[in-house]
């Protein structure tokens, strides 16, 4: 049996496809329908995020550390109104750098979602200095490009 490039060449397109769809739904069913963000999922002290999800009447919870729950009887951070999202913007603190986990729950029911959070130290806004050997680098370069110069009007007046 002989097979033309062209088939093989769709064969293997529509079996990549359909087993991307297969992945990325058997992912979005796993999780229950509600899905939590977190935007930027790195951000400095001083910094503001986003959680979003695609679920209202949501409980959210800043909870410290990787891969972490909250307690059974812990506080939302946030609640959010009924309906069907929600978006709800954060300011980082100088308490708060580490590795978190935003967790949002609609509460009375099994759907939930989590998201990472990474709060940084507040970036170091001094102006440095430039060290020595890139001051050094750059008057060796100023002067072989002036150098280069010379050296091309010489031969043009030597012409």
């Amino acid at each position: 049996m002989t097979h033309s490039r062209s088939v093989l060449r769709l064969g293997t397109a529509v079996a990549i496809g359909l087993a991307t769809t297969i992945i990325a739904g058997g992912s979005a069913f796993a999780q229950g329908n509600c899905v939590v963000t977190v935007e930027p999922r790195s951000v400095p002290v001083g910094g503001q995020f986003t959680v979003a999800g695609n679920f209202g009447g949501a409980s959210i919870f800043l909870v410290k550390g990787a891969n972490a729950s909250p307690a059974e009887n812990a506080q939302p951070n946030a609640t959010t109104p009924l309906g069907s999202s929600f978006s709800v913007t954060f300011t980082a603190e100088a308490s708060d750098i580490g590795d978190w986990t935003v967790v949002g729950l609609l509460p009375g029911s099994e759907c939930g979602d989590s998201a990472p959070l990474t709060v940084t130290a507040a970036p170091n806004t001094a102006i440095s200095q430039p060290s020595a050997v890139v001051t050094t680098g750059f008057f060796v370069l100023v002067l072989g490009v002036a150098l280069g110069i010379y050296g091309l009007a010489r031969a043009r007046r030597r012409a």
